[in-house]
C-alpha cells in the first residue's frame, strides 16, 4: 500500500474515534498561539467534549512557516476518557505526527498495550504502555491544578510535581483572554532525568476551566520560554479548517 494512502486511512480512523458526539453536552473549540521569543512558532487547536464524568477530545498543531526553518512538528491527537477525584484516566489516546527529527510516527495507547508505528511501510510494533494519563487533559483540560504523578504524551511518561498553585490576574490585549485565573508551576521530568519548568494558567471560558496560557522552560533557547495564549472559543467551522490545515501537513 502506497505511504500516503496508509498515512490517509489512518487519519481517516483518527478522526473517526471522535466523531460521533451526539450525546455529548459541552463542545467547546479552542485555539491556541505558540510563541518563541518573537518568533510566531505555530497554532494549536482543541476540540472538547464532555458528558458528566466522560471526555473526549480532538487537537491538532501545526508550526509555523517562520519556525519551519529551524523545526518541524506538525500532528494530529485525539483522546478519550473519564474523570475521577478530579483528575482524568485516559482510555484511549491516538496520535499521528510528522516533525523534523522522527519523520512519520503514529501512536494507538489503550490501558492493556500501545502500539507506535514509525515508518507507514512498516507494521506495527508494540512498546511498553506509558503510566499516568494524557498531558493535554491534565494540564489543558483539568478543573484545578494536576497534581501528579505522572502524564504521558501516549508513548513516553513523564514525572510531574506540582510546586505551586496561587490565584492570578491575567492581563492580554483583546486578542486573548484577559482575566481572573489559576496559575499551576510545575516541574516535569522524563525518564533520562531532564528536567522542565511548566506554568499553566487556568481559567473558566464558558462553563468549562481550561488553560488560557502556558509556558515553557527551554534551555539553551534565546528565550526560554514557549508560550500559548488562547485566542478564544473558535467557531466549528473556523476549528475544523484549522484542524484540516494539520492533516494535510501530514
Amino acid at each position: 500500500m502506497p505511504r500516503h494512502t496508509h498515512l490517509a486511512m489512518i487519519v481517516v480512523l483518527l478522526f473517526s474515534a471522535v466523531a460521533h458526539r451526539e450525546s455529548i453536552a459541552s463542545d467547546q473549540t479552542y485555539r491556541y498561539e505558540a510563541r518563541m521569543a518573537v518568533l510566531n512558532a505555530g497554532i494549536l487547536t482543541l476540540d472538547f467534549s464532555r458528558r458528566g464524568e466522560d471526555y473526549e477530545f480532538l487537537g491538532g498543531f501545526q508550526t509555523s512557516r517562520a519556525m519551519n526553518k529551524y523545526y518541524t512538528w506538525n500532528g494530529l491527537f485525539a483522546s478519550k476518557g473519564a474523570w475521577q477525584d478530579g483528575k482524568p484516566q485516559t482510555e484511549a489516546y491516538l496520535t499521528l505526527s510528522k516533525s523534523s527529527d522522527d519523520g512519520y510516527k503514529v501512536t494507538i495507547y489503550g490501558p492493556k498495550e500501545t502500539r507506535r508505528m514509525r515508518k507507514a511501510s512498516e507494521p506495527f510494533e508494540t512498546i511498553p504502555t506509558p503510566q499516568g494519563v494524557d498531558l493535554i487533559a491534565a494540564l489543558f483540560l483539568s478543573p484545578d491544578c494536576f497534581n501528579g504523578p505522572k502524564v504521558h504524551d501516549g508513548e513516553d511518561d513523564y514525572e510531574i510535581k506540582l510546586l505551586k498553585r496561587r490565584a492570578r490576574d491575567v492581563s492580554a490585549t483583546l486578542r486573548y483572554y484577559s482575566g481572573p485565573g489559576i496559575q499551576c508551576d510545575y516541574q516535569v521530568r522524563d525518564n533520562k532525568g531532564r528536567k522542565r519548568r511548566i506554568q499553566i494558567v487556568l481559567a473558566e471560558i464558558n462553563g468549562n476551566t481550561v488553560a488560557v496560557a502556558a509556558s515553557i522552560n527551554i534551555p539553551l533557547l534565546p528565550d526560554p520560554a514557549f508560550r500559548l495564549l488562547m485566542a478564544d472559543a473558535m467557531s466549528s467551522e473556523s476549528a475544523e479548517k484549522s484542524t484540516a490545515t494539520a492533516a494535510a501537513r501530514l
